[in-house]
């Protein structure tokens, strides 16, 4: 989250970021901060874009790499299959560091991973519970939600998940935050 937050902060400066991890309480701590504008990356998108019944119509939205059904099974823009997913967390179970690893590689994350993780053993589990079975209702009203999708990322289909968005803006990035960070600056002013 710190990192993410730095890039942000630089990508958007005088404005104030609030980073919160993707775990079970992350709506409700970026409803509690009661934000103007709230956004998502990855994870963190399809936890809000679940939650969007929740979140006041005054508050705009922003997802990068939009997660509407992460599991190719779901057939919502996802390229990975539940399997590969349970594989991850089998080897999250017992060499966490080295899953964070191999994720990072699988989706060509620029961030390089460090030794430590990004946060709980217990909330990464969680994350990929939440990836493996969590899906946005394909009925929900996206028209205020901006969605910055790269045209390559390895992990969503950017054809697929792109008409689901009113505003949607496919980028030449892949699934890195640093990358579609770089298109918010001129998307805010």
């Amino acid at each position: 989250p710190e990192r993410f937050q730095s890039t942000l902060e630089k990508a958007l400066p005088g404005t104030q970021q609030l980073v919160f991890h993707p775990g079970p309480n992350a709506v409700d701590q970026v409803l509690e901060a009661k934000a103007g504008k709230i956004g998502g990356y990855s994870l963190g998108s399809l936890l809000l874009l679940d939650a969007i019944e929740r979140i006041p119509e005054n508050i705009s939205l922003v997802c990068l790499a939009p997660i509407l059904g992460f599991c190719q099974e779901d057939q919502l823009g996802g390229t990975t299959s539940r399997d590969s997913l349970e594989k991850l967390r089998s080897r999250l179970a017992v060499k966490p560091s080295s899953a964070i690893q191999l994720f990072y590689r699988l989706a060509k994350l620029r961030d390089e991973p460090t030794e430590a993780l990004p946060y709980s053993k217990e909330d990464l589990d969680w994350g990929l519970q939440m990836l493996a079975k969590k899906t946005v209702n394909e009925g929900l009203d996206l028209t205020r939600v901006d969605a910055w999708i790269g045209r390559d990322d390895p992990l969503i289909q950017a054809n697929i998940i792109a008409p689901f968005f009113e505003r949607s803006h496919i980028t030449t990035s892949l699934h890195s935050y640093i990358d579609l960070a770089e298109y918010l600056a001129p998307a805010s002013s």
